[in-house]
């Protein structure tokens, strides 16, 4: 062989020689300096300043595929030592410190590594490749760095290097989380055994089926808690027709389109509410329960925070400023006209106000100050009169007055879902009559802005148990 078919990489005290036709091939650095006609074009020796023993030799090991005995430095740059094969493969970023690695490729216009380490980026390597792409200028792979955090959020909140990163870093990738469409989505029920979670598509008025194939566990489930955090949407609870409680929880990840098992509550609970609040769940109440706990993600866990102050039925919850709001449905000792308030730094509930009106089964959100009451049955404690139309009725905790917004007396407001979406709340059917079809399911926007109140298109047509929610999807499906 032709010592012109192998070159001579000298780095310091290091002497390295790798096949000239594999350098040619895979760094941008050789083939320029090869075609340049300089002296060390033709020669059998490159020097090379500025790098380091282990990315160098990172990246040489991934140029030649293995650590071949040629590649194998030696102290005396005029002699070649060879050593036994270590069984070296691509997880170079084993093998050198990362930075040193990058640093090398970089320079060296490896694309290839750079792009394996792209293919293979890890919660191990993520931040520390997000950094030392943005030392040396690699922005392509600082953002799939970036992205690939935001993917898998949660994941990275576990992680103390995590935890202990800028706060302005874990800002930048919580808001890449958060970037993408808007979506409204529906997880339904169809037949026994069968579970989909749909996305509403407003341009045709249809439904697509979400990735994703939902657990069995949570089959045959009814009176489940439901909600958004993080753009992850958690499911937990609920109670089986055998009537058998459950504490499990799932959660489903749209940028991944998977559903993951997420550690139990403490308590089994059905109908109850999953609120997400400051960066946390919280699990308020459920039937015969006064308690309630909340669920960190960074902590991976489940904590019992302070009990309601009474033991709650058809009562709703949301989350308005960092703080709980619970109205309506009965205590043991009657109905409640109380207005519940919990303050999540002191872990602790107080009456905040009282109602003009007893509602019971009716479903809230919330935009700022403002809480909106959607459908429920409501009964005039002066006039005793009972109604469960279809309303939009609002509550706003700073000036603490009420308002009715909307009222359909000719739908009634038990049984639904509803969601911020945009710039409105969307109001769905629950649940069906057997008797009834598709297109007498209530599918409705209110808008929070001018007051008005329109029909939807395309409702689903097949279906009970249904929840909506509003998600960002950050990828086309």
């Amino acid at each position: 062989m032709s010592s012109l078919d192998h070159v001579r990489i000298l780095l310091g005290s290091r002497s390295y020689s790798v096949p000239r036709d594999q350098l040619v091939a895979q760094s941008g650095y050789f083939q320029a300096l090869f075609r340049s006609g300089m002296r060390e074009s033709n020669g059998e020796a490159v020097t090379l300043h500025g790098l380091s023993q282990e990315g160098l030799e990172g990246v040489l090991r991934h140029i030649t595929g293995s650590p071949l005995p040629d590649c194998i430095p030696s102290e005396d740059p005029r002699c070649e030592r060879k050593t036994e094969e270590s069984g070296c493969g691509h997880d170079v970023s084993a093998q050198a410190p990362l930075q040193a690695l990058v640093e090398a490729a970089c320079y060296l216009q490896v694309h290839g590594l750079l792009s394996l380490l792209h293919s293979s980026l890890s919660p191990e390597t993520c931040l520390d490749l997000l950094d030392v792409c943005q030392l040396h200028g690699q922005w392509d792979l600082a953002s799939a760095s970036l992205r690939y955090m935001a993917t898998h959020y949660h994941s990275m909140l576990q992680r103390l290097d995590f935890q202990d990163s800028p706060a302005s870093l874990k800002e930048r990738v919580l808001e890449e989380r958060l970037r993408g469409a808007p979506a409204l989505l529906v997880l339904c029920q169809q037949g026994c055994d069968s579970w989909v979670l749909f996305r509403y598509s407003d341009e045709g008025g249809s439904w697509q089926v979400m990735p994703g194939t939902i657990p069995p566990s949570m089959l045959r489930v009814q009176g489940y808690g439901a909600a958004v955090l993080h753009n992850y949407l958690f499911v937990a609870g609920g109670t089986r027709e055998s009537g058998q409680e459950v504490s499990a929880m799932h959660s489903y990840n749209p940028s991944t389109g998977c559903w993951s098992e997420e550690p139990a509550m403490n308590q089994k609970r059905y109908n109850f509410r999953l609120l997400a609040v400051n960066g946390s769940l919280y699990a308020v109440g459920g039937h015969s329960l006064q308690t309630m706990e909340f669920f960190n993600p960074a902590q991976n866990m489940w904590t019992l925070a302070a009990p309601l102050p009474d033991t709650l039925v058809e009562f709703s919850a949301c989350e308005s400023l960092g703080r709980i709001y619970v109205i309506g449905g009965y205590t043991p000792r009657g109905r409640n006209l109380s207005v519940l308030r919990y303050c999540p730094s002191r872990d602790e509930w107080t009456v905040f106000d009282l109602c003009r009106q007893h509602v019971r089964k009716q479903q809230m959100v919330s935009i700022e100050e403002t809480l909106f009451l959607v459908g429920g049955f409501r009964r005039d404690p002066q006039s005793g009169q009972t109604e469960d139309s279809l309303s939009v009725h609002s509550y706003n905790t700073g000036t603490r007055e009420w308002n009715c917004l909307k009222v359909n007396t000719s739908k009634s407001g038990l049984s639904v879902s509803c969601t911020l979406h945009n710039d409105g709340i969307y109001i769905l059917s629950r649940g069906m009559n057997p008797n009834t079809v598709g297109k007498h399911r209530i599918f409705l926007k209110y808008c929070v802005f001018t007051g008005v109140c329109e029909y939807v298109r395309g409702p689903p047509t097949e279906g009970n148990n249904m929840q909506l929610f509003s998600m960002y999807l950050p990828h086309p499906l």
